[in-house]
């Protein structure tokens, strides 16, 4: 499906009936990045719609003539959002580039929405400050058939979520001159509905250490960085991402019936 926002038509599916939770991808990644990992833990329930997105630059999602930089990426998506839920109340959940963008769209919708995901995030607008120690080294699994298959899946189910990715597009957004002129820690309110941080230790993309530093804005934050992981927690840590989601879901259910 697609809707028209300004002079872009934005991409997206829904699965499911119920309490509408938002999903937005990592910057180079279409929906189906989300789509793999979100699903076998949502599929089992039948009160949750998940709505997955394509933001400007991926996927079927196009991109209108007047998108010039990552101000207009936001905005746009906000106006997507604000279309599409009109009054309706909310959870979001993003991956990397998508955690900044769930971000942003908190602070400006912030009584609207009912929960938050932010999967490894980006924290910072300009990526090349994140504090991130790029020398670190990804700790490999003893058993090299568990690492291969880790492996295997980052090449199919990341790489393979950037088979539509516009890169001259998004790499022209990530100019000096076109870089976001809104800054999220301008924002001074704390949000007080269930917030779940998932990092890694080892993440040389966006760091650990960046989302750590605004747990103070999350009342109700449960926070983790993960040893063995990268910037592909759902993927390299599997098992602790499932979990982690689950329980963030169930006190997202819990404060939605008080």
């Amino acid at each position: 499906m697609k809707l028209n926002v300004g002079k872009s038509k934005i991409n997206y599916e829904i699965m499911g009936k119920g309490r509408p939770i938002i999903f937005f991808s990592g910057f180079t990644n279409d929906m189906t990045a989300m789509i793999k990992y979100m699903e076998p833990i949502l599929e089992k329930k039948d009160n949750w719609k998940r709505i997955y997105v394509d933001h400007l630059g991926v996927g079927d999602t196009e991109i209108g003539d007047d998108i010039q930089s990552v101000d207009d990426v936001l905005k746009t998506m906000l106006g997507f959002v604000d279309e599409l839920m009109g009054e309706e109340k909310y959870v979001l959940g993003g991956y990397s580039f998508g955690g900044y963008l769930s971000r942003y769209i908190l602070n400006n919708r912030f009584d609207k929405v009912d929960g938050l995901l932010l999967l490894t995030p980006l924290i910072i607008k300009e990526m090349e400050i994140c504090d991130v120690d790029r020398k670190i080294e990804v700790v490999k699994n003893v058993d090299s058939s568990i690492q291969q298959n880790i492996d295997a899946l980052i090449q199919t189910d990341l790489y393979g979520a950037m088979a539509k990715t516009n890169n001259e597009f998004l790499n022209k957004l990530f100019a000096v001159n076109n870089l976001t002129k809104v800054s999220l820690d301008d924002f001074t309110g704390t949000y007080n509905k269930p917030t779940l941080i998932i990092t890694g230790r080892q993440d040389d993309t966006v760091g650990y250490k960046d989302a750590y530093r605004i747990l103070d804005k999350y009342s109700r934050v449960t926070y983790i960085c993960m040893d063995k992981c990268g910037h592909a927690a759902q993927i390299e840590q599997n098992d602790l991402f499932n979990y982690l989601v689950s329980e963030w879901i169930y006190r997202v259910e819990e404060e939605i019936m008080r």
